[in-house]
């Protein structure tokens, strides 16, 4: 019996969604330690991520899941300068963040075909792993779309 309910939750997740629980404070203010959502895995297998979608990560050096937010796209130069964010030359206003970053902040990436740049919406909390620690992600690392808090 046991192994016919991890089958069934894990069909379950995959299609209906799973609940999660918000660790850490890299996503302050749209969420908080402790905070829960709902990630669809399968909401990707129809469409592509976009931009400022709030996703679940698979991160390469910590091996864990995060919740991030897609800031860059495949084929694009996204650059962290001046207290903004720039994407191909343009500054692309940010309303989902609080505080600005400061001005001296120098991050600069080109992404590939199925590369994305995920940051943390609390840019200057400390100890916070985003792709200024660890560059573009590939599409696979990205294991689906955060899609609602769960009261």
């Amino acid at each position: 019996m046991g192994l016919l309910k991890r089958f069934w939750r894990r069909l379950a997740g995959r299609w209906l969604g799973t609940v999660i629980t918000v660790n850490g404070t890299s996503m302050r203010p749209t969420f908080s330690e402790g905070d829960r959502a709902i990630i669809e895995p399968g909401r990707y297998r129809t469409g592509q991520p976009q931009r400022f979608d709030v996703v679940v990560v698979r991160t390469p050096d910590v091996d864990r899941e995060d919740i991030k937010r897609i800031i860059g796209l495949p084929g694009e130069l996204i650059e962290i300068r001046d207290g903004a964010l720039w994407i191909d030359g343009l500054a692309i206003e940010e309303p989902h963040i609080l505080d600005t970053m400061p001005p001296d902040w120098l991050h600069a990436w080109g992404t590939r075909a199925d590369e994305y740049v995920v940051l943390g919406d609390n840019r200057a909390a400390p100890g916070i792993t985003d792709s200024r620690r660890y560059g573009p992600l590939s599409r696979n690392a990205i294991v689906g779309p955060v899609t609602r808090h769960v009261v």
